[in-house]
C-alpha cells in the first residue's frame, strides 16, 4: 500500500517505522525539507519527501499536527 505520512513526531516516526517494516511503501515529509528528516526514521525504508509529494498518489495519508 502507498502510504503517506506528514508529521514525524513520536507517533509519525512510530507510523513509519512500523509500516514500512511491513513492507508497505512509505513517504514522510516534515514542516521542513526532506534532508532534514532524521535518518533513524528511515531505518525501515521510509522515503523522506516533501510535503506535497507526500500526499500524490498515496493510497492513505497520515497527519499529525498539533
Amino acid at each position: 500500500m502507498k502510504i503517506g505520512i506528514i508529521g514525524i513526531g513520536h507517533i509519525g516516526k512510530t507510523f513509519a517505522l512500523k509500516l514500512a517494516a511491513a513492507g508497505h511503501q512509505v513517504s514522510v515529509a516534515n514542516s521542513g525539507a526532506p534532508e532534514n528528516i532524521n535518518r533513524d526514521v528511515l531505518a525501515t525504508g521510509a522515503k523522506a519527501v516533501t510535503a506535497q509529494e507526500a500526499v500524490l498518489d498515496k493510497e492513505v495519508i497520515i497527519c499529525q499536527f498539533l
